[in-house]
């Protein structure tokens, strides 16, 4: 049984590894939308890694890091899920869906009242981890010049 563990990533080993298959999945992203990422300020995102998040997670198997995502603020008490990616070798152990779950977690005891997500309608496995978690489609939250983004949300706690 492989053993999975989800981590705040606080120490500059674990930063950096987030870092890395973050950098990872933007050439994945690039590629398989054949569209920079650059709208998105990526250039100073990881010019100041990891300014721009609140919580980031890494997902290890076996002691080895195969996954990561970043829970980014936003205005009114709600936050963003950011760059959830597997790398191959960890696929198959639902590690994207524990992450997701973690992610909402710690949302939770931050106080975020919503979480906001985007993805590719066409990234099936993603959209399915979403649904499956009761993410629904909402409108468009920032500028994006691509149109196959789906926005969804999730509410945390209802006040």
């Amino acid at each position: 049984m492989p053993d999975i563990q989800i981590i705040r990533a606080k120490t500059p080993e674990d930063i950096n590894t987030v870092r890395s298959i973050f950098l990872e999945y933007i050439t994945f992203i690039e590629g398989y939308l054949d569209h920079s990422l650059n709208f998105q300020n990526t250039a100073e995102e990881f010019s100041n890694f990891p300014s721009v998040y609140k919580t980031l997670l890494l997902a290890k198997l076996d002691d080895n890091p195969v996954a990561a995502c970043a829970l980014k603020e936003l205005p009114d008490n709600t936050c963003e899920l950011k760059r959830l990616y597997c790398k191959p070798s960890g696929r198959g152990h639902k590690i994207g869906k524990e992450l997701v779950i973690r992610a909402i977690k710690d949302a939770k005891e931050i106080g975020y009242k919503k979480m906001y997500l985007d993805t590719d309608k066409g990234l099936k496995h993603a959209n399915s981890i979403y649904e499956g978690l009761n993410f629904k489609d909402t409108d468009s939250y920032y500028a994006n010049p691509m149109a196959e983004t789906r926005y969804m949300s999730l509410i945390l706690c209802v006040s």
